[in-house]
């Protein structure tokens, strides 16, 4: 047990290390990773391939890395990746000094290591914070979390922006690169601070396989349920922002600054999104918050193809919808984090939410393999009009995730109608005898 300082020196040393660990994961979101690609010369089809690995390694790999991780220890299996994590980022700058070629070899290898790095730490994480957050401060604690990691994001996506708007050459690539490295040195001790409070033998013991693990995990009440809504906002959502960053570069011609500062004002909403989700889902609740969260991406992504029809600057328009779809993203962050720890069992605790952060991380993958095949077929020839108006590929996937997102959204009213009538029932019941 800790005592109250030593929780508090606890979480604060928690969120140091996410802040240290959000700036490379930010490189995904905020344009740099799209402005760096492109300067290597590889294509948006494979630009969109390539940002599909992470997530597909990390749905492969998380269930048996959660696995060892409760048996032989979330601190040791997450140090060991965050090494990994370290020596992907100087393969990642070496494919700066390379022929074309080698250089998308090596960005794989780079994402792959990435991968494997990420998938280590990632399978133990919410497991080995579960004893140290209490229950009553989970929703406030993560919106803080969340917050302050994403604002220290921000701080570094607009050096970034600053940089490449006035030298925007591969050397500066590569420099943005070396910082990235350094904080990632200091993440490797930043993390081995943070406590391990469960005995790792007497959690599960040694003798459970896998599977046996696995149906453990899924009898768990609500759970499926719950990851398979993970699952599918996960896919009809999650590459949305990499649609409008690809827009911004093939349709709109947006500049690298200008994609970068289209990057910052996603993590902008980022941050008022995980402050706003932590306070709504202490006060109102995972499931309404959930619910309005899912009807706004609707109406964020019908808006982009309004923009013909605007008033206003183009770049307004397209800001705006980074801005607010990330606000709405990182409220339903906020929700699923909270409801997913919640769900936790007494044993097994990395491999049930490493089953949800699978489930996330497919639907991930399997958004950006549609995506890349769709855009290298139909990019360049797919065209149709709506209202005298031209659209291109890029809109059709919009419409195509606003609609499945919005079947979606009906499936889960109505699951939570009949819940709620069904224990308004049980509960006149109750008071009838």
């Amino acid at each position: 047990m800790l005592t109250e300082s030593q929780r508090k020196k606890a979480l604060n040393i928690i969120i140091l290390t996410q802040c240290l660990g959000m700036i490379t994961g930010i490189l995904f979101q905020n344009g740099f990773y799209l402005n760096y690609f492109s300067a290597l010369g590889i294509s948006s089809a494979h630009i969109a391939l390539l940002f599909s690995i992470p997530p597909l390694l990390s749905a492969l790999l998380l269930l048996p890395f959660a696995f060892y991780s409760d048996r032989f220890g979330k601190k040791k299996l997450a140090l060991g990746g965050q090494l990994m994590l370290i020596t992907s980022l100087l393969i990642m700058m070496a494919a700066g000094w390379v022929n074309f070629s080698m250089a998308l070899s090596l960005v794989i290898l780079s994402l792959a290591v990435y991968s494997i790095g990420f998938s280590l730490q990632t399978a133990g994480w919410f497991a080995l914070l579960n004893p140290i957050i209490p229950q009553k401060i989970r929703g406030r604690f993560f919106g803080r979390l969340r917050v302050t990691f994403q604002t220290v994001a921000i701080l570094y996506t607009l050096f970034i922006t600053r940089t490449l708007e006035a030298n925007p050459t591969m050397l500066a690539f590569q420099g943005l690169l070396g910082l990235v490295f350094v904080a990632s040195i200091f993440r490797f001790f930043t993390f081995a601070q943070i406590p391990d409070l469960e005995n790792v033998q007497g959690e599960t013991g040694h003798r459970q396989t896998l599977r046996k693990a696995v149906v453990y995990v899924l009898a768990v009440p609500r759970y499926v349920r719950f990851n398979g809504y993970v699952f599918l906002i996960t896919l009809f959502t999650v590459s949305v922002p990499m649609i409008f960053g690809l827009m911004q570069k093939d349709v709109f011609g947006f500049s690298p600054a200008q994609i970068t500062l289209m990057g910052t004002l996603f993590l902008v909403g980022s941050v008022i999104g995980c402050g706003l989700g932590g306070h709504f889902v202490d006060h109102y609740g995972i499931r309404r918050v959930l619910l309005i969260t899912h009807a706004a991406c609707i109406v964020i992504m019908l808006s982009m193809l309004a923009r013909h029809w605007i008033p206003w600057n183009l770049s307004i328009q397209v800001g705006g919808g980074m801005l607010s779809f990330s606000l709405v993203s990182g409220m339903t962050g906020v929700a699923i984090t909270t409801k997913s720890l919640t769900l936790i069992p007494a044993t097994n605790k990395s491999l049930s939410t490493a089953l949800t952060m699978t489930l996330s991380s497919g639907g991930a993958a399997l958004s950006g393999l549609l995506i890349s095949y769709f855009i290298k077929r139909n990019t360049a020839s797919f065209e149709w009009n709506m209202l005298g108006r031209a659209y291109t590929a890029y809109d059709s996937l919009i419409l195509f995730f606003s609609a499945t997102t919005l079947l979606l959204l009906a499936a889960v009213s109505i699951i939570f109608y009949v819940r709620t009538k069904r224990e308004n029932r049980r509960s006149e019941q109750i008071q009838v005898l």
